[in-house]
């Protein structure tokens, strides 16, 4: 019988606990990306909100995401199986059963949701709702149909600031909006550079990527004018009067920074090691970029 405690040894060699599989499922990095761009909305958001209120919010907010991360590898548990860098995962490897994760992403969703209508307010609750499903029955099954799916699922990435920013003021605002362009545009560059360097492996599990449809070449082209784009969407903050002149000089350096690192990609030749490497290279930047926008926004206030 598996309990809490229980542990068990795959074939390489790993240790899993109980409590670290379904851990793994939440997909806990992303709920990490979730508790810092809802606390981001909250902080830019004009008016007051408790410190309970806020702290409920967010983990509220990350409580959903991680429900719907659950219910999605329950969807998607076939598929895992079939890629090398998922196929050990919990539920394609038999550790944990399908039952067990749809009772329990289930169970997060509904809780989270009624705590965000109660907490917060009818419309972030509303904005959560449209992400889980937006995330489950439009990007999900879009996936193994076409590589627009990409930007299916940059729309519920990019609600969780936000839910932040409409707990406090109860509106969607033109702040608001401009933190959803924000995260919406990033995350088109930083997946279309994760697709390039797993393109066999998703060719593979039978998902529709970017890089198997029109080829290396157009996407790194892709990457370029989405990196430009987001430099400009960057900029935004300033013009809408959130954000002072030393933002903006910021925004314009860090950004300049990294679309040089993007147009770097055509110094390689577009099947080589060495723009897979790149690819790698830009991902991680991209984990860097977006915290520099968002410090810089609340530093620059």
């Amino acid at each position: 019988m598996t309990t809490l405690f229980a542990s068990s040894i795959d074939l390489a060699g790993q240790k899993h606990t109980f409590m670290g599989d379904i851990l793994s499922l939440t997909k806990a990095r992303l709920s990490m990306l979730v508790i810092f761009t809802s606390a981001l909305g909250l902080f830019l958001a004009p008016g007051e909100i408790s410190l309970s209120a806020a702290l409920i919010t967010i983990l509220s907010t990350s409580g959903l995401v991680a429900g719907a991360c659950i219910i999605n590898c329950v969807m998607e548990k076939d598929i895992d199986a079939k890629m090398e860098r998922t196929k050990n995962r919990p539920l394609p490897s038999g550790r944990v059963t399908s039952k067990t994760a749809m009772t329990l992403g289930l169970s997060l969703i509904t809780l989270c949701l009624l705590t965000l209508y109660v907490v917060a307010n009818p419309l972030t609750a509303l904005l959560g709702f449209i992400a889980t499903l937006t995330y489950l029955f439009l990007y999900t099954p879009m996936k193994q149909k076409t590589a627009m799916a990409l930007f299916a699922g940059a729309i519920p990435g990019a609600i969780p600031p936000l839910m932040g920013w409409t707990t406090v003021t109860g509106s969607i605002g033109a702040l608001g909006v401009a933190l959803f362009a924000i995260l919406f545009v990033w995350q088109l560059p930083h997946f279309l550079s994760i697709s390039i360097y797993h393109a066999e492996d998703y060719k593979n599990a039978g998902l529709k990527t970017f890089p198997t449809d029109i080829g290396i070449g157009l996407v790194v082209h892709k990457i370029v004018l989405y990196t430009l784009l987001l430099m400009i969407v960057s900029f935004a903050p300033y013009y809408l009067g959130a954000a002072n002149i030393n933002y903006l000089s910021s925004m314009f350096v860090v950004g300049a920074v990294f679309l040089a690192l993007a147009i770097r990609a055509y110094q390689f030749d577009f099947h080589s090691k060495e723009l897979l490497k790149w690819s790698r290279q830009y991902f991680y930047a991209t984990l860097v970029y977006l915290p520099c926008v968002f410090v810089a926004m609340l530093w620059f206030r």
